[in-house]
């Protein structure tokens, strides 16, 4: 059976669940804390260091690249889910990389501010510096502070993905392809304190309301 590693709110671990739950894929979750990767270290003999790691029987994947998409096209392949078809490739690369970079740069730190505190000491304390290495001492409270400011930012930028909506049910097909869960990670990694809400986008509650259904 197929065995996810991760972190919970991580957004690219989330869409990778969502495509289990979706298609009801039979597998088991492992939660794992966000400073010790050792289960993902051992599981791919030291190939991945990052979540989401799968781990399938003797296979494990992890997301090897920069632009990583490995995860999830190995359960499209195994599973034939068509999430990846040939004649969208360019125009989900396209848009996978404004959701990964532009959109998830503003929502993850929105979440960070409520996430990082509320975790245990040893968790929160190696989170912090390792955020901090990456974005400069004291950038947790810097993202709270900024709270305002970033849900406005996180707003504007979804609202061209709510244009989109307005002429497909979903992003770029009648149906979900691998986009719409990518964008639905971010989404919910944005959403997963408790504490935000989406923005009042006509199009894009619905496409969400039809995402979370099973």
């Amino acid at each position: 059976m197929i065995t996810l590693i991760q972190f919970p709110w991580s957004p690219f671990c989330i869409t990778i669940r969502r495509i289990l739950e979706r298609h009801r894929i039979p597998h088991r979750i492992k939660n794992i804390p966000s400073h010790d990767r050792e289960t993902v270290i051992r599981a791919t003999n030291g190939r991945a260091f990052t979540v989401p790691c799968l781990t399938d029987g003797k296979i494990a994947v992890g997301d090897f690249t920069d632009f990583g998409q490995e995860v999830a096209r190995y359960v499209d392949r195994k599973r034939k889910l068509g999430l990846f078809p040939r004649d969208k490739e360019g125009v989900q690369a396209i848009l996978a990389r404004y959701i990964e970079n532009d959109l998830e740069g503003v929502g993850f730190k929105v979440d960070d501010s409520y996430v990082i505190p509320a975790l245990p000491l040893v968790e929160r304390t190696m989170l912090t510096r390792f955020k901090e290495r990456k974005f400069g001492k004291g950038c947790v409270a810097q993202w709270t502070r900024d709270r305002v400011k970033l849900n406005r930012q996180f707003a504007d930028l979804l609202k061209p993905i709510d244009n989109m909506l307005t002429s497909s049910e979903y992003l770029v097909a009648e149906r979900p392809l691998f986009v719409d869960y990518d964008l639905y990670g971010i989404l919910e990694n944005y959403l997963y304190s408790g504490k935000t809400k989406l923005p009042p986008l006509k199009q894009l509650q619905r496409w969400h309301r039809a995402m979370s259904r099973r």
